[in-house]
């Protein structure tokens, strides 16, 4: 037969879209369109105009605001400076977030595998850990802000300790206890976590833990061999948005403390962002550029975090089959 004959029979059973599947194309595309739009919208026309005033100094008057290019001093100023508090600002909030994202991750996984065991008032627990993370955060602060406060103003933890013969505590003027009161805060509500987490367990194959057991396998041996590896993705995913979400603590500083109170150690990086965009005068481009610089460090973080989970590892398997054989 000849060649062109089958090349021409070939190219007949070429199908073409049908108007069906265009139409299901088109709806879509419209019916991403929201989120697409909102998206450049919202996200990436910020990011970039934020980028445009990283690099000028910008002065805000009665007639609008004047923007002068300046190059990089924004960001000669954040790291040479030595009136500049990024430094300071930047190393609390790391070391709040690290601390922060092991005491959370740690204890909504205890918590999920306790409350993962079948026991009387197992689903009224379930709730209890749940409710306190659907509560709005601003709600949440003032609540503890009132509980904690000294007993001159009122604060019911302090005047319990002066009913117990104890010593009332500065829980939010001393640089330490103002800590521990944002890590037991981030603690109270951490209840989605620990939901995430009990549906992840309900994936564990139950026959892999029976097989455990019958081989004389205790519960850390279980963990290690069955649920730890079961969950691990999710686990994964959960450190990520903690790492996130605690890089970007605002609403506890400035509920708590003024201007990071006490010795600027709650002067967390967004409150310094957002006091050097609307407080002080002058200062935009600066806290454009402030922006920028966390989000390089955010991302530098994450690409750590994927690169020791194994996500950016080259899977070298096939490379390693071709030599065998």
């Amino acid at each position: 037969m000849n060649p062109e004959s089958k090349t021409g029979t070939a190219t007949n059973y070429v199908k073409k879209p049908a108007k069906g599947a265009t139409k299901e194309a088109v709806a879509g595309y419209l019916f991403a369109a929201p989120a697409i739009i909102g998206f450049l919208v919202l996200t990436l026309y910020p990011m970039l105009a934020s980028l445009f005033y990283s690099f000028h100094k910008i002065t805000v008057m009665s007639g609008g605001q004047v923007m002068e290019w300046i190059g990089l001093d924004n960001f000669r100023y954040i790291f040479s400076n030595p009136s500049s508090e990024f430094k300071k600002s930047i190393t609390v909030t790391l070391i709040y977030a690290f601390i922060n994202v092991a005491l959370v991750i740690a204890f909504c996984l205890l918590v999920a595998l306790l409350l993962n065991r079948k026991f009387l008032g197992r689903n009224m627990l379930r709730a209890v850990f749940f409710l306190p993370s659907v509560i709005p955060m601003l709600a949440t602060t003032i609540v503890w802000q009132m509980l904690l406060q000294n007993q001159a103003k009122g604060g019911l933890v302090n005047w319990l300790l002066l009913q117990l013969g104890i010593a009332p505590l500065d829980f939010l003027t001393d640089p330490v206890r103002i800590f521990e009161t944002l890590f037991i805060m981030s603690l109270w509500t951490c209840g989605g976590t620990i939901v995430v987490f009990i549906a992840t367990l309900q994936d564990v194959p139950g026959e892999l833990l029976e097989a455990i057991e019958m081989d004389g396998g205790n519960a850390w041996h279980k963990f290690q061999k069955v649920t730890y590896p079961t969950i691990k993705p999710v686990l994964f995913f959960q450190l990520i948005m903690c790492m996130m979400t605690s890089i970007q603590i605002y609403t506890q500083s400035v509920v708590l403390s003024r201007n990071g109170a006490p010795d600027r150690m709650t002067y967390f990086i967004n409150v310094m962002i957002y006091d050097h965009s609307f407080v002080q005068v002058g200062m935009r481009g600066l806290a454009s550029a402030e922006a920028w610089v966390v989000f390089l460090i955010t991302l530098v973080i994450t690409v750590i975090l994927f690169y020791f989970q194994g996500a950016l590892k080259k899977d070298d398997s096939m490379g390693k089959r071709k030599r065998v054989r």
